[in-house]
């Protein structure tokens, strides 16, 4: 940091506003509001030439919403936008990063171009993130392959490791320059400045009643929020210049010693502010008032760029590689509140599966089908994620609103869903019924298989099947490519179901109703299986069975026995390892809010081991069998003295663990259920893997992180460290020889800590009260419920025991096998000519992870996109069922870099470490 201020000679004023699209408010709620801001906003534009530019907070989906209740303004507002007086982009939504998948990341971005070249938009080069609680490490290689330059983000970064400007650095070595802005972040003109001479107000928010005729209005009748503000309907505009030269002064001392250039950032903007009728006045009063000192301007992001860059000396700033998740050790207002990963659990499920069905299913299989003749449903799959990433604004994924606003979000979450199920259903459709009818008697049935993932695979499927044979009570399923299915039962019984069509009212055909379970071997990669099926008259029935014990699971590479206290010992055959008291629950107090856990100041703390379980067998068979425990669970009630202790009442949790081997599987499968009665409280299911080492290892955004498990002494600090750090599929602990990963769908917190037992923790529940903090000097508690999630919750995971390092173990795809579920789908015989297997692509190294596979954005070509999660280079062979026109090496924006050579239908694709690599295939 510079020793004074004496370098500061220039001043950029960049207006804007922070608009959380809903947060305080629902998102209807929250747009009346925007109309006003936004009303406001281009009427000054329009009116005032010499207001350069205002930004509308780096996203472009609060534009869509003005304009659909403002269609009049459309060509006003593409107009300012053109001409870049009104600053949109580059993102579509501001996400809260790590709550959201990988592609999310990169949809948001295409679909923040698509909105600017909608409304004819300049380009930017800035990629200003006033949002996410700590910035994901892969971004300079996802911001660079859209062309932007510069980052700017302060939540994750703390003044102590560099001063206002440095490198960041992707972990594949992308670079770019970022700023952390200075003390005051993103509103530091606002406060010190404007509200001086506006309001006589600088850090103080106090509202003197009367001082101003202001048209204050405030609904009194209980029929709206509890928490109901006051609204300034006709808000006095009020000037005081006499003091603005010591204003600006007294911002620069407290701020230039942060900048490296002789420029200083002045952002003008605060949550929901619009711009003022004298903004453009008071910058140019400003300049009068401290010419010869301070040339002083009001500007936009991507000139303040341009001119500092001319003064950077990139080789001599701080290189800050990966992940930016630090607590702030020094500053003020830019904590990085690392809980809302856990905050409404049920939320991050949602948004996980609905993540998973359109981007590892229905994308794939249209795919698929649109390479077998079918069109590809582009308005589907637009619709789909336009509501997908609607629901990713941060606070509302994040989960710290209010009810309304996430059951605004529940319900985006089930249309992307219910999208996915139809676009999955539709090249479903299309490939059975141009199945080659040939082999198949005119009323046979069949039954095809659908292997969503790009690699050969094995699967243990459970069918549902209405099969249209009389007194059937089981099939045989067989084809040629897999002449052996075994097969479990799980019952039969008599049965029907409603046939439709379009030339007939609903139909009723009579059938026997099969449910089993079956075992496929060597699904085509991303592709599909036909198999036939005949009808049985006998029972099918087995003898043998994975339960050895009433309480022990056992195949050919582990045991698994479920104790008395529904935790389970592990013993893995392959190492002669034994992990015992596996899967625990802990619980302890909840003071905090939806942003950070904060633990009462006489908390008490609970844990299972010493619970009396129910054990039961619930399935028992050769290819699958499941032992359930069942248990009641004390914890307080909720917490007591003002979160400062725990209730001295008790809440009974039913606990509900199923635990499931698999034949040949090295993948313990767990269902966890609990009904939460209890508030405030932070449930959590521990593992002690008996694994010692230094760091863990988690899958985050095309990576895989390695975080050391010692914290920092932070002491003193401004925010202090904590051991909770986010997933998105995986974590593992590994001691280089030996290792243990959780696999888990939508749970995305862990905790690993010191010791020789190598406990790794998942957050279950963590059950707080929404304690808005709109401005620090007020915290506003609502009465809302959603937050402590009530009620009953279902959380899947599966423990993997393996020999040496995450990479070596291919966890990864481990991770994509147990969260993609193979689909079928029982048809008469086709009328077409396709066969009666087939395969759109194949990878064959499972360290390398296929992330996306979907039609081009523009045009008819196929887009693959894959990554390297490991510290050495990977080659990987791409084999397609076709053969490719050309296969190019593209960016993330789908721009093509350079082709690459095509033999025998195979490419090979070279990944650097930590690389992410995007084909663009013609067909």
């Amino acid at each position: 940091m510079k020793p004074d201020t004496s370098h500061i000679k220039r001043i950029m004023v960049v207006p804007n506003t922070h608009w959380d699209r809903e947060f305080r408010r629902s998102f209807e709620k929250t747009r009346h509001s925007l109309l006003d801001m936004l009303d406001t906003t281009v009427d000054i534009l329009a009116n005032d030439p010499t207001y350069k530019s205002f930004l509308m907070d780096g996203h472009t989906i609060m534009i869509d919403d003005y304009l659909e209740m403002r269609p009049e303004r459309t060509a006003q507002v593409k107009d300012l936008i053109a001409c870049g007086r009104l600053r949109i982009g580059p993102y579509y939504t501001l996400a809260e990063e790590f709550s959201i998948s990988e592609e999310a990341l990169v949809r948001n971005l295409i679909y923040g171009r698509k909105s600017m070249d909608k409304y004819g938009a300049q380009p930017t080069e800035v990629a200003y993130t006033p949002s996410s609680w700590g910035q994901t490490g892969q971004y300079p290689q996802i911001l660079t392959d859209f062309g932007l330059k510069y980052m700017m983000f302060y939540r994750g970064i703390s003044h102590h490791e560099t001063d206002a400007e440095y490198v960041w650095s992707a972990p594949d070595g992308t670079k770019m320059l970022a700023t952390r802005y200075a003390l005051f972040c993103r509103y530091n003109f606002y406060y010190q400045v404007y509200r001086g001479v506006t309001r006589g107000r600088v850090f103080d928010k106090d509202y003197v009643w009367g001082q101003s005729n202001d048209g204050a209005v405030r609904i009194a009748d209980g029929h709206t929020m509890t928490d109901e503000s006051f609204d300034v309907k006709t808000p006095e505009i009020n000037y005081d210049p006499s003091n603005l030269a010591k204003l600006i002064d007294d911002m620069v001392e407290r701020e230039g010693r942060h900048f490296t250039t002789d420029i200083f950032l002045a952002m003008h903007g605060h949550d929901i502010s619009s711009a003022h009728p004298l903004d453009a006045k008071i910058v140019a009063d400003a300049a009068k008032a401290l010419a010869g000192k301070y040339t002083i301007e009001l500007t936009d992001l991507d000139h303040y760029w341009n001119e500092m860059v001319k003064q950077l000396k990139p080789e001599e700033l701080p290189v800050l590689t990966g992940e930016r998740r630090a607590y702030l050790k020094q500053g003020m207002w830019t904590y990085l509140f690392p809980n809302t990963i856990s905050t409404r659990t049920y939320l991050k499920q949602k948004d996980f599966a609905a993540s998973m069905e359109l981007t590892s299913i229905a994308e794939p299989l249209a795919s698929l089908a649109q390479s077998l003749g079918a069109p590809y449903p582009t308005r589907y799959a637009d619709r789909a994620w336009r509501y997908l990433l609607s629901c990713h604004t941060h606070d509302a994924n994040g989960g710290c609103a209010p009810d309304p606003v996430c059951l605004d979000m529940e319900y985006r979450y089930r249309k992307v869903s219910d999208i996915a199920d139809l676009m999955t259903g539709d090249a479903i459709g299309h490939i059975v019924t141009n199945l080659t009818p040939e082999g198949t008697h005119p009323d046979g049935v069949q039954l095809i298989v659908f292997n969503p993932l790009p690699f050969e695979r094995d699967a243990i499927v459970k069918l549902d099947l209405e099969a249209p044979f009389a007194k059937a009570k089981s099939v045989t399923i067989s084809a040629s490519g897999d002449t052996s299915v075994e097969m479990q039962p799980v019952m039969n019984e008599k049965s029907s179901v409603f046939v439709d069509s379009k030339w007939e009212v609903p139909s009723i055909l009579e059938t026997s109703k099969v449910v089993l379970h079956a075992k496929f071997s060597k699904l085509p990669a991303l592709g599909y299986r036909a198999y036939q099926l005949t009808a049985n008259t006998d029972e099918l029935r087995v003898s043998k069975s994975l339960v050895r014990q009433p309480n022990v699971l056992e195949n050919d590479l582990l045991r698994v026995t479920v104790n008395t206290n529904g935790t389970i010992d592990l013993y893995d055959k392959r190492t002669s390892r034994n992990a015992v008291a596996l899967n625990f629950l802990t619980d302890e107090g909840e003071s905090g809010n939806a942003w950070e856990h904060v633990s009462p100041t006489f908390d008490r703390k609970y844990n299972s081991l010493s619970v009396s379980a129910r054990v039961s067998i619930v399935e028992s068979g050769p290819l699958t069998s499941t032992i359930r425990a069942e248990y009641d669970f004390e914890v307080p009630a909720e917490y007591s003295d003002h979160g400062r202790g725990r209730s001295d009442v008790r809440a009974t949790l039913p606990v509900s663990v199923e635990y499931t081997l698999t034949q040949n599987s090295p993948v313990v499968k767990v269902k966890l259920t609990v009904d939460n009665v209890a508030k405030d409280h932070w449930l959590r299911a521990n593992f002690a893997t008996g694994i010692t080492a230094t760091v863990s290892a988690a899958d985050s955004h095309f990576d895989v992180v390695e975080r050391p498990i010692a914290l920092p002494d932070s002491t003193g600090w401004v925010e202090p460290a904590r051991g909770t750090h986010p997933l998105r599929t995986f974590v593992d602990i590994s001691d280089g020889k030996h290792g243990m990963a959780l696999i888990t769908k939508g749970i995305y917190e862990y905790e690993a800590f010191e010791g020789g037992d190598g406990l790794l923790a998942l957050t279950l529940i963590r059950a707080c009260r929404i304690k808005l903090k709109v401005s620090e000097e007020k915290i506003t508690e609502l009465d809302d419920k959603g937050v402590q999630c009530p009620g009953v919750q279902v959380f899947e995971y599966c423990l993997v025991p393996h020999n040496g390092g995450y990479a070596s173990a291919g966890l990864s795809n481990v991770a994509a096998d147990y969260i993609t579920p193979v689909r079928a789908v029982e048809a008469s015989r086709g009328k077409g000519s396709l066969p009666l297997e087939g395969s759109l692509l194949a990878v064959d190294n499972l360290r390398v992870r296929v992330t996306a596979v979907k039609k081009a954005e523009i045009g008819d070509d196929l887009i693959v996109r894959l990554f390297n999660p490991t510290k050495q280079s990977e080659s990987a062979t791409v084999k397609f069922g076709f053969q490719p026109a050309n296969v190019s090496l593209a960016k993330m924006d789908e721009s093509v870099v350079e082709d690459l050579a095509v033999v025998n239908e195979t490419a090979t694709v070279i990944l650097p470490p930590k690389k992410i690599v995007t084909l663009r295939i013609t067909q």
